[in-house]
C-alpha cells in the first residue's frame, strides 16, 4: 500500500490522504523518509512532513531558539513567562530560582522535550537539572513554571487547525481492577490498528518504577489496591520530573477555544513567520483569554505532529491533513474540481 521504507506514520497520513485528493505523492529518493513529491498537474511541491518551501529558513531557525522566540513574541506584547538564558549553574540560576520558586529547565536549542525537567523548585533540583541540559545543549533556558492545563494549537496558514488538550496519563477505577492491572489494560490498548498502520498513543508506562509507585503512595493508594468505579489515578507527579519520560493522552478540545485566545496564538505564528505551526500553551482553562497572571505561550514548533490531531485519545478527529494539503494546492484542486 505504502511505497517501499515509509514507516513514519506522518508521512502515511500525507501520502494516504494525498492519493484520496487525487495528488500524485511519492518518496523523492526510494526508501528515503526524509522527503515527498507531491504533484497536480505540472505543479511540484517537495515536503518534509510539514515542511515546504513555504517556510523561510530563518523562521524554522527562529522557532529552534527558544530565547529569540520568546523575545519576540515577549515584545509583541504576548503572554510568555518570565526566563533567562544562563552557560552553568551560578547566582544568576539560583536568584531566578529564588525569584520565581518553581521553574522549568530546559536546552536552549533542544527538540522532544530533550533534557526538560519540569517544577524544579530547590538549589540540588536545580543544579541536577542544569546538569541534564548541559547534556543536550551549550546553553540552558530556566523559565517560570506555569501551573495549569497544556494545550497545542496547531495552525495551518493563519487559521487554527485543531487544538489538542493533553495530561499526563492516568487510569480510572472501575470498582473490580486492581491498579496494576488498569496499567496493563493501558499498556494494551495504547496500541491501535489503523488504516495506516499500528498507531502508539503513548510510550508503554512502567507500573514497577519507584516514581510511579511514590506518586501511587501520595494518592493513598498501592498496584495491589482496587480503586473505586470512576475514580481517576495519576500516574505521573510533573514534580521535578524530565518531561521527556511522561506519557501523555491528547484529547481534542477545538471547538471551545476562546476567540482572543485563537487570535494571538495565530499572530504568535505569524510574528515567527511559521505556516504550519504548533503552539504549546499553557493555562488554567483556554476557555478564557490568557493573560501573564494566568498562562503563557510555552513554545512554537515549526515541525508540528500532526497524528495526535488525527488519532486523539478523546474527542473529535481532525482532518489535519486534508487542511494541510489544501493550503500546498488549493489553486490547483480548485481548477481540477472546476474542469471535471
Amino acid at each position: 500500500m505504502f511505497p517501499k521504507g515509509i514507516h513514519n506514520l506522518q508521512n502515511r497520513l500525507i501520502i494516504s490522504k494525498a492519493r484520496e485528493m487525487g495528488i500524485t505523492c511519492e518518496p523523492l529518493l526510494e526508501g528515503c523518509e526524509d522527503f515527498l513529491k507531491l504533484s497536480v498537474g505540472d505543479k511540484e511541491i517537495i515536503i518534509n512532513k510539514t515542511r515546504s518551501h513555504r517556510l523561510p529558513l530563518i523562521a524554522g531557525l527562529l522557532a529552534k531558539n527558544k530565547q529569540a522566540c520568546n523575545m519576540l513574541l515577549h515584545e509583541q506584547g504576548m503572554p510568555v513567562p518570565s526566563f533567562i538564558v544562563i552557560p552553568e549553574m551560578g547566582s544568576e540560576a539560583a536568584d531566578f530560582l529564588k525569584r520565581h520558586g518553581s521553574i522549568v529547565v530546559k536546552p536552549l536549542d533542544a527538540s522532544s522535550s530533550m533534557g526538560v525537567t519540569l517544577d524544579v523548585r530547590t538549589p540540588d533540583e536545580l543544579e541536577a537539572a542544569i546538569q541534564l541540559a548541559s547534556v543536550h545543549g551549550s546553553s540552558i533556558m530556566l523559565q517560570q513554571y506555569v501551573t495549569g492545563i497544556d494545550y497545542r494549537v496547531l495552525i495551518i496558514n493563519g487559521e487554527v487547525a485543531a487544538v489538542n488538550e493533553y495530561r499526563p496519563v492516568y487510569v480510572e477505577g472501575d470498582g473490580t481492577s486492581t491498579v496494576r492491572a488498569l496499567i496493563e489494560q493501558l499498556n494494551q490498548e495504547r496500541i491501535e490498528m489503523t488504516p495506516i498502520g499500528e498507531y502508539e498513543a503513548f510510550p508503554e508506562v512502567n507500573a514497577e518504577t519507584e516514581r510511579l509507585l511514590e506518586v501511587l503512595r501520595a494518592q493513598g493508594t498501592t498496584l495491589d489496591k482496587v480503586p473505586a468505579a470512576g475514580k481517576e489515578i495519576e500516574l505521573y507527579d510533573l514534580r521535578n520530573s524530565a518531561a521527556g519520560k511522561i506519557s501523555e493522552f491528547y484529547k481534542d478540545c477545538t471547538e471551545i477555544i476562546h476567540p482572543e485566545n485563537a487570535r494571538m496564538i495565530i499572530q504568535a505564528a505569524k510574528t515567527l513567520q511559521i505556516d504550519v505551526a504548533g503552539v504549546d500553551v499553557r493555562c488554567r482553562d483556554i476557555r478564557t483569554p490568557i493573560s501573564g497572571e494566568q498562562g503563557g505561550i510555552l513554545e512554537v514548533n515549526a515541525l508540528p505532529d500532526l497524528t495526535h490531531h488525527v488519532f486523539p485519545h478523546g474527542g473529535t478527529t481532525r482532518d489535519v491533513v486534508r487542511l494541510y494539503l489544501e493550503y500546498l494546492y488549493q489553486e490547483q484542486l480548485d481548477y481540477k474540481m472546476n474542469n471535471v
